[in-house]
């Protein structure tokens, strides 16, 4: 464990500590150099020494009682009651461990090890508040302690303030916990190119992270850059030879982008390695259905189903499967459990039609031959929509706003109840400078999806032009709700309110958009206005 408090030997007599020795010799042995030493000379560091050497070889319980005889002749050693507590801990009494180890930070408050063994088992115990706080007090001691920012950012994480999280580890280290911390709530708050950002610095630095590679696919894969994260977790394979949990992360791409010329083979590794493993054997069975293989497709399914029978993508997929095989009741039983169990795809119905109709349920089979009907025209009109939206883009990046105008319109008939859509028309009208209809698609947007943050951003704009204040302070509102890492969106919020004198509350809007970029000018001036409105002031409770 080590010193931690820099002691000198005082040449204190532990009788107590003697007594212990020959009492407990038969079941806690020192070494007898150890031993020897401490009944030559009786020290509170020899009794340190000792409980050191039970605690290094795992006799936590005898370094318990080592530590407990030096504190009855040395009751104010705050390092006798941390390392005592710190035994404890590992002896698996977190419990008791608590209250030594107040005692250690009471005795001695500027010392940082007691602070962060203390909050780690305060989490234990089921104390996350309190816990917190020893984090807190830990990084005031030291604020680039790397154990307290771990700490203290899994704890913000657990109680979902993302934007502390933010704040808090913006400028922090990019160790590998602390950058995958960052990214999380940085996901969480949509800042999808900012998360993407800290994990190349934090890749740049440990360019052989399994678990950062693993972040970075699935930040490119939500971006749907599939052949990017194909290309990373090819190499991080390459960097990991061997690593079963590098091959598996590769297989789940090659069967999501549909290589399976290159997923086969590595399927086959990974179920000779891993038998047991449902996912293993779920891409498996997807991989062998592909191939025609459905009757290997139908045991490997079988058995992902068995093992995680909630996941339904394996009784889709074993539906299917079963669909081929005839084997009708089973099929109709897998399919209406993945349907169940959250199942999208229109595929779903359209088997399941099949599996209803070989059994007689024409009724039904109608049924669910209108739902996939439905589904997949759902699913066609998408693509089109997706693919007049990606026009549009094109071409208002280009510059060609009437261009772009009329794509984005497309996109809306197409799907009409994708507020998105409407949302980029609104900005491409607001190039054009027609306000009443950029206004007109911004609510429609937000009727459909009422969490389009940036559309009800800009709303607060356009009524707060007009003097509807009352209008604005809703729309912004909402803005930070939906996208609370938003700093634009903070600062007009907290404008808005301010301009109707609502200053306490301007105040804390204000601070999150600081906290969010403390070096943001806007939001530097405005709180700086409002810490000199003399009626802010007086509103401030």
């Amino acid at each position: 464990m080590g010193e931690l408090y820099g002691l000198s030997t005082r040449g204190i007599v532990l009788a107590v500590c003697l007594s212990f020795a020959g009492e407990a010799h038969a079941a806690c042995t020192a070494p007898p150099p150890l031993d020897a030493k401490l009944r030559a000379h009786p020290t509170v560091e020899n009794a340190i020494a000792v409980g050191n050497w039970f605690a290094t070889h795992q006799q936590f319980g005898c370094a318990v009682e080592s530590f407990r005889g030096a504190l009855k002749s040395d009751p104010n050693s705050a390092q006798l009651h941390y390392l005592e507590g710190l035994a404890l801990s590992a002896w698996g009494h977190p419990t008791e461990a608590v209250s030594t180890l107040q005692e250690a930070v009471r005795l001695d408050p500027k010392v940082i090890k007691p602070h962060l063994v203390l909050a780690s088992v305060l989490e234990q115990t089921g104390r996350p508040a309190e816990a917190e706080e020893q984090w807190k007090i830990a990084l005031g001691i030291d604020p680039h302690s790397i154990p307290a920012l771990e700490g203290l950012s899994t704890s913000l994480l657990a109680r979902q303030d993302y934007i502390g999280v933010a704040g808090l580890l913006r400028n922090a280290p990019r160790t590998e916990t602390l950058t995958l911390n960052l990214v999380r709530a940085l996901g969480q708050l949509n800042l999808l190119d900012a998360a993407g950002e800290a994990l190349a610095e934090a890749i740049k630095l440990a360019p052989r992270s399994l678990r950062l590679a693993n972040a970075q696919s699935v930040l490119l894969v939500k971006e749907r850059r599939y052949q990017e994260a194909v290309k990373l977790l090819a190499e991080t394979v390459q960097q990991h030879p061997g690593n079963e949990d590098a091959e598996l992360l590769y297989f789940r791409i090659l069967v999501l982008t549909g290589d399976i010329e290159h997923a086969r083979p590595l399927g086959r590794k990974l179920l000779a390695q891993l038998p047991h493993s449902a996912d293993v054997l779920y891409l498996n069975g997807v991989v062998d259905r592909s191939v025609g293989e459905y009757a290997q497709s139908k045991a490997h399914l079988e058995e992902a189903v068995k093992i995680e029978p909630n996941f339904a993508n394996s009784r889709f997929n074993l539906g299917i499967v079963l669909v081929f095989l005839k084997e009708w009741p089973e099929a109709k039983e897998q399919l209406e459990k993945a349907i169940e169990l959250g199942a999208i795809e229109p595929q779903a119905h359209f088997e399941l039609s099949k599996a209803l109709r070989a059994l007689g349920d024409t009724q039904r089979a109608t049924e669910e031959m209108q739902r996939y009907q439905q589904l997949k025209k759902s699913e066609d009109d998408a693509i089109q929509a997706a693919s007049k939206s990606a026009q549009g883009d094109a071409e208002l990046q280009a510059g060609n706003i009437q261009e772009a105008i009329t794509h984005f319109r497309e996109a809306t008939e197409a799907d009409p109840n994708n507020g998105s859509y409407r949302y980029k028309l609104s900005i491409a009208l607001d190039r054009t400078g027609d306000t009443e209809g950029e206004r007109a698609q911004l609510e429609e947007a937000v009727k459909l999806d009422p969490k389009l943050a940036g559309a009800h951003n800009q709303l607060g704009y356009l009524l707060s032009r007009k003097g509807d204040a009352s209008g604005a302070e809703e729309h912004f509102r909402m803005a930070t709700q939906f996208a609370p890492g938003w700093t634009e969106a903070w600062i007009n919020f907290a404008a808005t309110l301010a301009g109707e004198s609502h200053f306490h509350e301007a105040r804390e809007a204000v601070a999150v958009a600081l906290r969010l970029e403390p070096d943001n000018a806007e939001a530097r001036e405005l709180s700086d206005q409002l810490a000199r409105d003399p009626a802010g002031q007086q509103s401030h409770p």
